[in-house]
């Protein structure tokens, strides 16, 4: 039986798509960071990998980036004044 989409997750479609990387005992780790363009205050974090070196984290990170966030209507970004976060 095919899973059901949960409409709470529609946001899903319309997210900006950001990495993280990660050092790790020893590995880097690799982060889909997905954020509601809409309510920049809602996230959600997917881990999808870790890698011997940083240059091959980044190389995925970037690839996956772009994989995640094509749309046909362009890259969906946050407008940067929606927000208001503490960076310490």
């Amino acid at each position: 039986m095919p899973k059901r989409k949960d409409p709470k997750d529609a946001w899903l479609l319309d997210a900006e798509v950001r990495t993280k990387i990660e050092e790790i005992k020893g590995r880097w780790e690799v982060s889909l960071v997905f954020v509601n363009i809409k309510d920049p205050n809602q996230v959600l974090i997917r881990k999808i990998g870790d890698y011997r070196s940083k240059r091959l984290a980044e190389i995925y990170a970037l690839n996956m980036q772009k994989t995640a966030a094509k749309d046909i209507r362009g890259t969906q970004k946050v407008d940067k004044s929606a927000y208001n976060f503490n960076k310490n």
